[in-house]
This record gives structure tokens, C-alpha cells and sequence, in this order.
């Protein structure tokens, strides 16, 4: 990939997603396996997109509670 490629930017490894997140490659190669992350196969590699990753994080995004909804 040459590095003008705008493509080859957004493509990131799944060590360096795993990095970001703060979890296991593995952990990642599952969530891809699963179809919860989007990723491209380039060659014997899986390479992740960024905004796959961006949208991956914008669905686990939890709901804040309000305090007046807690028990007690």
C-alpha cells in the first residue's frame, strides 16, 4: 500500500485496534468473527477501518442513569 493511498490510512491492524480499546487481538478477531466489527481481509491479514472501529464504539455507548431511577 503506498502511504498517498487514502485507503491505506484508514486501514488499521488488529493490534492497534486492540491497543486503542485496551483489550486482547483476540478479543478483536472475535468481535470481527462475530460480525460486530466491520474489517477487509488484505492478503493473510485482517485490517479494520477506522470508522468501523468509530461505529463499533458508538453502539456500545451506554445510556447514563439518571439518579432519581436507581433503587434506594
Amino acid at each position: 500500500m503506498s502511504s498517498d493511498d487514502p485507503q491505506s490510512e484508514s486501514l488499521v491492524s488488529v493490534r492497534e485496534v486492540a491497543d486503542q480499546l485496551g483489550v486482547h487481538p483476540e478479543t478483536i478477531r472475535r468481535l470481527i468473527h462475530d460480525g460486530r466489527l466491520d474489517a477487509v481481509r488484505v492478503g493473510r491479514v485482517l485490517r479494520v477501518h477506522k470508522h468501523a472501529v468509530d461505529g463499533f464504539l458508538a453502539r456500545q455507548r451506554v445510556k447514563p442513569t439518571r439518579l432519581s431511577d436507581s433503587p434506594g
